[in-house]
């Protein structure tokens, strides 16, 4: 091809490498047109594409923004709003907190007073308080309760706040109420209280410290006289009404434990002797105004058809009624029993028939023949009766220990045998037995029979009778048990009438027959309310319930001088406490608290010395004061120092109490003046009765080492009056008053040099009615807490001495004595023969 193109190039001509090259450089021309174009379409795409992406940003981030803008103050919004509502739910509760306060949430005003008053109060006192002491006194919390151990000075020192309140915060004196419980106890206080206002300069009546000083009846009788129209007549006042109107500041406190309680609160045989029937002496007997009324709506009662048959029932098991024995260790007494048995009976027969009661034995209606039987499907041997009741299925046991005492004849029982066969028979009989101690309770026999024989026949009503109500351990008339059950079930803050009755309706486990008094109860009881009611007569727990948290409206009519006596309110003796009581003091601080009244609360107590919880008291509420009184702040304070006793007397007291759960953990450490005496408390354990002669020897020994006075004497305390009744009905003339005999619960408060004390403390019962009223009362089990109770009662007793102590008693099982461990030189134990032996030697020696 290159000959051709020369010869093309040479004419002139384009050649074929020409035209390639052309066609080539077009190609290269145009494809470089093309891409020119294709990058300026694709710049011209990219252009547009970012021109469009850009203005899409730029919408979307407009609207993002204001989007965000938007969720940002719906989040505010909302922030603000929960914030708002959180406030509010906080305040909400804050308010009902608030609400729940009892007490001013102020301090109280005392502040600036403190240096002047400690001043005054060291200047003016042989003996200043101690540093806890002064914490308690000085004290600006509205809400506070002390934990005050025995002999630790609290009723000096709470006379020494009420000064600081009433002198120096200048606190009006009518806006401060200081309650204590005993009858000595408010005594004391009146006289110290008396005392102190005389150092500062500002004497004052007896009755103006008895309207500071009060009790809880007291003040609820001033409120009910001020609110309540017409004017109510109280019934446990009626009595002493009738020599003309009592000052409501005049009232004791009528929940203290009076020594003929003390008695029947023991539960089981002094260990001189049978504890018998209610006695309806003079001495003993309730107003003849308070029976009428019991009569009236016993009458008014029987009319009712269930009501009558009930009280039938508890008819028929009252003849067959014996009190529950103590002790279960039968099997001494069952083998001596037996080999006598046919013989004793034989010869009981023979002296009721024919010396003892021949006109009351045999007696119509009883099948009087001595015979053999079973009783008891756990014990195979079987014993003598003399007689058999068909119409109530029950048998007759004729005693009498009491007549063949001292006789010395060989065909005359020992009233050994006679008493050993009541204990077996009571402890291990499961049929219906009647013991026959004295001729009345045949006379009382014959005329239930003849009452029931003309019920039967529809010739009369059930007769006003006598029973053992459950957990009771005395025979009281049908009425006065009722009265008994009902107070007890007040006292707990329950409705009579509901509470009886529902237990009745849901059939509760263990209450067995106790549920036929408890519904007789409950249809009694708005009978008695109805008699009440139409004669305008109130009872004190009817008084407490009408002022009530529970019935806020009542406080109405109240005036506010009067409600203002409760404005600074000092409670002694706190853990003895009922649920009633507590229920009233709230009810009155909420008032107070609505009215902006609001004050403070002072509650001094020691759970280790609580013993009343048989009434419906509980420690419960001192323990967890915090809980049943709201309050901003609560103040606690224990005051640990104990300037009354030794060391060994404190030291065995604690001991008593060691296992015993639910209390406040404390010890007291010894100060005063005996604080460093290595006498131990000596304990005396007695086999089977208090060696009297010896008791009233050491006592003559005592009050001549000790000599105390009529003022300061030596205490001998027992938990029945029936123990130190061989020593106090004749006393010896050496001894006059400087010896005082009291039950453990009477003699709270008191302190002697040395103390005696008689008997052992235990509980031994089971009481399945009252255990259920506890746990209705949300107080737990009744029975466990008198098994603590009886230790505490321990506790008191030896507290109350100062540098010596003797305890006679037979140890029980579970009792206080058993507690007290061997070995400790704070407790010696001395051997009943060992101890007579030394007497006798001493007294010769003499």
């Amino acid at each position: 091809m290159d000959w051709i193109d020369k010869a093309l190039e040479a004419v002139s001509l384009v050649t074929v490498n020409r035209h390639q090259e052309e066609i080539t450089e077009v190609r290269r021309r145009e494809r470089a047109v093309a891409r020119r174009q294709l990058e300026q379409n694709l710049k011209s795409v990219s252009d547009a594409h970012a021109a469009a992406l850009a203005n899409e940003v730029a919408s979307s981030r407009g609207l993002g923004f204001d989007e965000g803008r938007a969720f940002e103050r719906q989040d505010i919004a909302r922030r603000e709003r929960e914030a708002r509502e959180e406030a509010e739910r906080l305040e909400r509760e804050a308010a009902l907190e608030r609400a729940k306060w009892l007490v001013s949430p102020n301090p109280l005003p005392i502040s600036q007073h403190i240096a002047k008053f400690q001043s005054d109060v060291n200047g003016r006192l042989e003996y200043p308080p101690e540093p806890d002491q002064w914490d308690m006194i000085l004290s600006d919390c509205p809400a506070t309760y002390v934990i005050a151990g025995a002999g630790s000075g609290k009723s000096t020192s709470l006379v020494l706040r009420v000064l600081l309140l009433n002198l120096y915060a200048e606190i009006d004196r009518g806006q401060i109420s200081v309650f204590t419980f005993t009858r000595a106890s408010r005594a004391d206080f009146i006289k110290k209280y008396r005392e102190r206002m005389d150092e500062w300069g500002c004497p004052i009546s007896e009755d103006e410290a008895k309207a500071v000083v009060r009790t809880f009846h007291s003040m609820v009788l001033k409120m009910a006289r001020s609110a309540m129209h017409p004017r109510p007549v109280v019934l446990e006042l009626l009595d002493r009404e009738k020599e003309g109107p009592v000052q409501d500041f005049d009232v004791d406190n009528l929940l203290e434990l009076t020594e003929k309680e003390a008695e029947a609160e023991v539960g089981e045989e002094a260990e001189t002797g049978e504890a018998g029937d209610e006695e309806d002496s003079e001495e003993e007997a309730d107003t003849p105004t308070q029976d009428d009324l019991l009569s009236a709506a016993y009458e008014r009662a029987i009319q009712n058809d269930e009501f009558r048959g009930l009280a039938l029932q508890l008819l028929k098991l009252s003849l067959a009624q014996t009190r529950v024995a103590r002790d279960k260790n039968t099997d001494g007494n069952k083998q001596r029993s037996v080999a006598v048995d046919e013989k004793l009976t034989s010869a009981l027969d023979k002296a009721w028939r024919e010396k003892i009661a021949p006109t009351l034995w045999p007696m119509v209606g009883v099948e009087c023949s001595i015979s053999k039987i079973t009783v008891s499907s756990q014990v195979a041997e079987q014993f003598w009766v003399n007689g058999f009741v068909p119409q109530i299925g029950a048998h007759v046991v004729l005693g009498g220990a009491e007549y063949c005492k001292h006789a010395d004849k060989e065909d005359v029982p020992s009233s050994l045998s006679i008493n050993r066969k009541r204990k077996l028979l009571r402890a291990i009989s499961e049929k219906p037995i009647i013991w026959i101690d004295k001729p009345e309770q045949l006379t009382e026999l014959r005329t239930l029979l003849r009452w029931l024989t003309a019920y039967v026949d529809k010739r009369t009503e059930v007769p006003n009778f006598k029973l053992i109500a459950p957990g009771d351990f005395k025979r009281r008339h049908i009425t006065k048990a009722f009265l008994g059950l009902a107070q007890f079930v007040e006292n707990l803050g329950l409705p009579v009438a509901d509470t009886l009755a529902n237990v009745a309706a849901t059939k509760e486990n263990n209450l067995g027959r106790d549920v036929i008094f408890m519904r007789a109860t409950a249809l009694f009881w708005p009978c008695f309310e109805a008699v009440l009611e139409e004669r305008g007569i109130k009872t004190f727990n009817q008084l407490f319930a009408h002022f009530s948290e529970d019935k806020p409206e009542n406080f109405a009519l109240v005036p506010s001088y009067v409600l203002g006596a409760m404005r600074h309110l000092l409670i002694d003796e706190f853990q003895d406490v009922s649920p009633q009581i507590v229920k009233w003091v709230k009810g009155c601080q909420r008032e107070l608290v609505r009215r902006n009244m609001a004050g403070s609360l002072t509650c001094v107590g020691d759970d280790w010395q609580s013993i009343y919880g048989w009434r419906g008291s509980s420690p419960d509420y001192f323990i967890r004061f915090k809980d049943h009184f709201p309050a901003k702040t609560h103040g606690k304070i224990t005051l640990a120092d104990n300037f009354r006793s030794s060391d060994h007397i404190l030291r065995c007291a604690e001991s008593t109490l060691f296992g015993v759960a639910g209390m406040e953990p404390k010890t007291c450490r010894a100060k005063g003046g005996w604080a460093n005496s290595v006498m131990p408390v000596e304990i005396v354990e007695v086999k089977q009765k208090l060696p009297y002669g010896e008791i009233r020897q050491y006592i003559s020994d005592e009050v001549e080492r000790v000599n105390p006075t009529d003022k300061h004497p030596l205490l001998v305390l027992s938990r029945s009056r029936k123990a130190h009744a061989p020593l106090s009905k004749s006393p010896s003339p050496s001894w006059g008053e400087r010896v005082k005999f009291m039950t453990y619960h009477g003699s709270k408060g008191l302190e002697s040099q040395s103390v005696v004390l008689l008997e052992d403390c235990h509980y031994w019962g089971m009481n399945p009615l009252k255990n259920y009223l506890y746990k209705k009362a949300d107080l737990g089990s009744y029975d466990e807490a008198q098994k603590a109770e009886s230790r505490r009662l321990a506790y008191v007793g030896i507290t109350r001495a100062m540098e010596a102590c003797r305890w006679y008693g037979v140890k029980k099982d579970g009792g206080a004595m058993g507690s007290i461990p061997k070995g400790k030189p704070f407790a010696s134990t001395i051997a009943e023969e060992w101890n007579s032996i030394t007497r006798q030697k001493a007294a010769k020696a003499k």
